[in-house]
């Protein structure tokens, strides 16, 4: 990713240095002063007897911190990986020690700081003797933790509670602290590990923050200039180049959902640090106030269930509720006052102990709760928004909605997967057609330590593994990373307004060589089901072949063909994640429109796909060459259609009918579609036919130019139709 500051923060880059040479920018209120203000303490100790959530927080808060004193202090020379003993130890105490703090400040009882105090000191006898940790492996390695971003983590948590106890200790106390644990931590971090501190990643992210916030709390010019611009501090990399360049100008985070909500934490948190204690800079409204739409937009990238989308690596289970986003909604509401944040805050039952989380208890508390909207929305990509994005296209009502996620987006980094033009459907809280998401079992320290498994890169992030178009079996940009962060998809359409219709189109022409990929997608309501259709437009200067896989949840309920279940172990392919699929089944002979249908939860779900000579039919399932049984299991079917230049390919999904286990009442379990077809017209125009078992018919035409031509016309059947603009629905009886 190209490293180019905006011309707003370059000029904000040289007026904060100019301001910053002599002296550090920190106010002089006395502490704690990051986050929790000791201003706010008074008001937070009136606002614990009068609004629960506050109230409820705090307590919560202090069983932590008590079950902390109660166990006593222990800190453990490092030399587990993530899961392991003296990992999880470390974590725990800087959880501890957080909370402890703040229940100081709020009950003034000397023991939670005696407790801060102890342990503090016995890190600042530990941490001048550590070296890299000893099994650092292939991570950026930490003296406590396996790898650094876990040290940047128990540096953001471990100053905000020293800041909580800052006064309850002496000056010869605060120098040990200082000198032989904080000082050596950062000094970790900016001359040890430079690298991944002036890295912009979501781990220069948290160094960034924790180095700030240090800087802040010791009062630190130096630390908190580098925190903001980099070690060279010249802007190259630091906390401002991580906004400008992580951040589309709608708030979307280049690595995708998952961590966006990683990241979350230190962005924000940092800011409001910066907020309280140079408020000249106007954290907020930098870059147009990206960190603020980042909360509302990563919220909007959560199903009805709310489990983030799983768009690259990403643990699927997370969701909405994860910790990171009680600081975020939290600080972002203190900010904005978006009352269907509030409805977020609720579900999570938590809020900060800080004035941010004052001002949301009381906002709840006065009944001032909006419900939260999940909109049909584009989200754009890249710095500047021109790297591609996400379609989001949402029909129903939000207890029942229908959602399909269209990733038009650029490679994210490190993370990303080789999806390019991928989908995911969502129905009823329920996962239709399915991302694999990272292959690791995070902090399960059997399973390589929590790291990473090799699975990632020979499945997870291969082509095959999404619900895209793969040519020749090959992945994307031959699965390289670095030409797949020269060029994205370029959205071409979108058309989200219809509560009956929404459409959106993409192309990407550099993923496969001498290959133009354009993927149109509409989402459609009619007589209570819903359907997607979806057509790939491939131009190709090569012959290939073309293979698209469909992967689903749930049981198989019936095809309108016949296919052989095979009696050997038969593996699909050699390598790119063919490796790792088993072929169950297998068909052709096809007829030209086919359907398989199968049940999720208490739905049923066709795919209907338009087929064409010798095309062929597989049933698959993920788990071959998996000696360790790492992968999940995951089902799904495959269409390899016949070598060819040009194609276009059409499916159909259709969302239909219901099933009740308990009174087992059953209804429309079978698909509508009888047939598809496709017209084509002189020149872009197309038309797609979807003839239903009820005798109606589905038309939708589309200028596949998407010029918003004010004349467009195709001979259908020998009637000619005409339009204007870049598309036409129209619903005919036969």
């Amino acid at each position: 990713m190209k490293r180019i500051l905006t011309y707003f923060s370059l000029i904000a880059l040289v007026l904060l240095v100019a301001c910053q040479q002599e002296k550090p920018a920190t106010n002089n209120s006395g502490f704690p002063k990051l986050i929790l203000q000791k201003s706010a303490v008074p008001m937070m100790i009136d606002g614990l007897a009068k609004y629960p959530l506050l109230k409820t927080s705090f307590e919560d808060a202090k069983v932590i911190a008590d079950k902390g004193i109660e166990n006593g202090i222990i800190v453990p020379f490092p030399k587990d990986p993530g899961g392991g003993y003296t990992h999880e130890k470390h974590k725990q105490n800087y959880i501890e020690m957080y909370n402890a703090g703040l229940i100081y400040q709020l009950t003034n009882d000397e023991k939670y700081a005696a407790f801060v105090r102890d342990m503090l000191n016995e890190y600042a006898k530990l941490y001048p003797t550590l070296s890299l940790h000893p099994l650092q492996k292939n991570q950026a390695p930490g003296k406590l933790f396996w790898q650094g971003l876990n040290e940047s983590m128990w540096l953001v948590y471990t100053i905000q509670a020293y800041d909580c106890i800052f006064e309850y200790l002496s000056a010869e106390e605060r120098a040990n602290i200082e000198d032989n644990l904080f000082k050596k931590v950062v000094e970790f971090f900016t001359v040890e590990d430079k690298y991944s501190f002036d890295r912009v990643h979501n781990h220069g992210t948290w160094a960034c923050a924790g180095v700030g916030m240090t800087g802040i709390v010791l009062g630190d010019s130096l630390m908190i200039k580098e925190a903001l611009y980099s070690t060279k501090l010249d802007g190259s990399g630091g906390f401002l180049a991580q906004i400008d360049e992580l951040f589309s100008p709608d708030g979307y985070y280049a690595e995708g959902p998952y961590y966006q909500r990683f990241a979350m934490l230190p962005f924000i948190v940092f800011a409001q640090a910066i907020e309280n204690n140079m408020p000249e800079m106007k954290i907020f409204e930098y870059k147009n106030g990206v960190l603020l739409k980042a909360v509302t937009s990563l919220l909007q990238l959560t199903n009805s269930d709310g489990k983030f989308y799983p768009i690259n690596d990403v643990i699927k289970e997370k969701s909405w509720l994860t910790p990171e986003l009680v600081f975020g909604t939290n600080i972002v509401y203190a900010q904005t006052e978006d009352a269907s944040l509030l409805d977020v805050v609720e579900e999570k039952g938590q809020v900060m102990l800080s004035a941010q989380g004052l001002a949301v208890a009381k906002a709840i508390a006065e009944g001032k709760t909006k419900s939260f909207v999940r909109k049909s929305i584009i989200i754009r990509d890249g710095s500047n928004g021109k790297d591609g994005g996400l379609a989001l296209l949402r029909l129903g009502e939000p207890e029942n909605q229908t959602s399909l996620l269209f990733k038009f987006s650029s490679q994210g980094m490190g993370h990303g997967h080789f999806d390019r033009l991928g989908i995911n459907l969502f129905d009823k809280g329920n996962e239709i057609l399915p991302d694999y998401g990272a292959a690791r079992f995070l902090n399960v320290e059997a399973k390589e330590g929590g790291r990473y498994l090799s699975e990632n890169k020979t499945w997870a992030n291969q082509t095959i593994a999404h619900n895209t178009l793969v040519i020749d079996e090959q992945s994307d940009f031959n699965g390289i990373l670095k030409a797949s962060e020269e060029s994205s998809p370029k959205l071409v359409f979108a058309d989200l307004e219809s509560p009956q219709i929404q459409v959106v189109s993409a192309t990407d022409e550099k993923c496969y060589k001498g290959a133009s990929l354009n993927r149109t997608l509409a989402l459609l309501q009619l007589d209570g089901s819903t359907y997607v259709i979806d057509l790939f437009n491939v131009k190709n200067t090569n012959t290939g072949q073309y293979d698209l896989p469909i992967y689903f949840n749930g049981q198989i309920i019936n095809t309108n063909f016949d296919y052989t279940r095979l009696n050997q172990y038969k593996v699909l392919g050699k390598d790119n994640g063919y490796q790792h699929l088993i072929v169950d089944a297998k068909a052709k002979d096809l007829p030209s429109t086919t359907s398989l249908t199968w049940m999720n939860g208490n739905g049923f779900y066709t795919a209907s796909t338009l087929s064409a000579f010798n095309t062929e039919f597989f049933i698959i399932r993920l788990g071959a060459n998996d000696p360790n049984y790492n992968l999940r299991k995951q089902m799904g079917m495959l269409y390899r259609f016949p070598k060819s230049s040009n194609k276009k390919l059409l499916t159909v999904y259709e969302m239909h009918g219901f099933y009740n286990s308990v009174t087992e009442a059953v209804s429309q379990s079978e698909g509508s579609v009888k047939t598809l077809k496709i017209t084509e017209g002189n020149a872009e125009q197309v038309c797609i036919q979807i003839t239903l078992k009820n005798n109606k018919t589905i038309n939708l035409l589309y200028d596949l130019k998407f010029a918003n031509s004010n004349h467009n016309e195709i001979l259908v059947n020998g009637e000619l139709l005409n339009w204007e603009g870049n598309y036409k629905l129209f619903i005919k009886e036969i």
